[in-house]
């Protein structure tokens, strides 16, 4: 995280990135193809909506900063949506009718996410800086199932805990949610630093601090390449199983169309990590007399086909893909399978005793650059296969993802 500013609301820190935070325990939902709003709770009518009834009312952009609890802040976000007032005044209200008891609306998420806004807060009585929106898009684009997709609630007078993904129902409620620990406050305004219902901003500011890494990393297990557009990519249609998989991905300064052109002419030794864990990684075929390695000087993707991958798909300007197929935990008789040449052979290859990984470099616009994320699928042929790359992932994986975080990270320096 880089030094303060003093923009910045008290405790808050600017972040250069915007890590999905939210339900960790959870699968990331899958996003419907037309959302639906079910509003219960206390009124004297149920009623259940699509994006019909949100279509009718006024769309909102705003430019805004998102705020986690934990103290790391977003900024320069562009939302669109509707204001949850709106929704409130011209919607719930005439068809639902809220008994007079409502002082607090409870947003329920598809990932099993919950949390309450006071209505005061929702309908702007208690002057947040911006309004609460239901959004559906992020810097110009759907949001995709990391943000999520397919609408969101967006309050950035709020904590991030406030900002519920996957928006699936509303309840009116007399009271709040109540919380473990006091981990949700009934307003969590950020003016007024309400992190917790129990404890003073200056006591918890440090501990949630200490919790940005290891919620960063438990977020990022399970998110795959699509997560980040919202939609499946050439990866998924050509290996929609696996056994094993792990992504990267890293924001540019620079146009999609940028990103791709510097991703394609990179060369191995602008990749500072590449030539020394590659060295390790081959050093058992060495020992036993086989040439390995490559041309460090030239494109890696380049490199990577001359050495026995194939190039299965590519959406040029966006997405390509790789894949081989060996026994890669084997000291000998671990070169690429030279019959698999093509996406018809790589997809059809079953011989019993082999691992076939497939890889992806994906570039998306985000804001006003771009992101760039590669994720790896290993998958096997039989159990015997399985349990004997079990063992190598083990040791190879973090060797694996050093150079794959280098690799971006080259990417990144090319277009600065």
């Amino acid at each position: 995280m880089p030094a303060p500013r003093l923009s910045l609301p008290p405790g808050q820190r600017a972040a250069d990135r915007f890590p999905r935070f939210g339900a960790i325990t959870r699968p990331l939902p899958e996003a419907p193809g037309e959302p639906r709003l079910r509003i219960s709770g206390a009124v004297e009518t149920e009623f259940t909506f699509g994006l019909e009834e949100l279509r009718v009312l006024p769309r909102h952009e705003q430019e805004s900063a998102l705020h986690c609890v934990t103290t790391w802040t977003k900024e320069g976000l562009s939302w669109s949506g509707w204001r949850l007032a709106d929704l409130y005044r011209h919607v719930i209200e005439p068809r639902c009718r809220p008994r007079p008891e409502v002082r607090y609306l409870i947003l329920f998420g598809d990932d099993g996410y919950r949390c309450s806004l006071h209505l005061d807060d929702v309908l702007g009585d208690n002057a947040l800086a911006d309004p609460i929106l239901i959004a559906d898009t992020l810097d110009g684009e759907p949001l995709s199932s990391i943000h999520g997709a397919p609408l969101r609630v967006v309050s950035p007078g709020q904590y991030g805990y406030k900002n519920l993904k996957h928006l699936a129902g509303i309840g009116l409620r007399a009271k709040p949610i109540t919380s473990p620990l006091g981990l949700e406050h009934p307003r969590g305004r950020v003016d007024h630093q309400e992190r917790n219902a129990r404890y003073p901003a200056w006591l918890v500011r440090r501990p949630y601090r200490a919790l940005i890494g290891a919620t960063a990393f438990f977020q990022h297990r399970g998110i795959r390449s699509r997560h980040f557009v919202g939609r499946p990519t050439l990866l998924d249609e050509l290996m929609p199983n696996d056994e094993h998989f792990e992504v990267h991905d890293i924001w540019l300064d620079a146009s999609p169309d940028e990103a791709y052109r510097a991703l394609l002419t990179l060369r191995g030794d602008e990749i500072r990590l590449l030539r020394p864990l590659m060295a390790l990684r081959e050093l058992p075929a060495r020992l036993v007399g086989r040439t390995v390695g490559g041309d460090r000087n030239a494109p890696v993707l380049e490199s990577l086909v001359a050495g026995g991958f194939v190039k299965l798909a590519e959406e040029p300007g966006r997405e390509i893909v790789l894949g081989v197929v060996g026994r890669f935990w084997k000291l000998t008789g671990n070169a690429p399978v030279r019959s698999v040449h093509d996406r018809q052979t790589f997809t059809a290859f079953n011989q019993q005793g082999y691992a076939k990984a497939a890889m992806n470099l994906l570039v998306r616009a985000e804001g006003r650059g771009s992101r760039l994320i590669t994720e790896t699928r290993i998958d096997t042929t039989d159990p015997t296969a399985a349990r004997s790359f079990r063992r190598y992932w083990r040791w190879v994986r973090p060797g694996s993802g050093l150079i794959r975080r280098s690799w971006l990270k080259a990417v990144q320096r090319r277009l600065i």
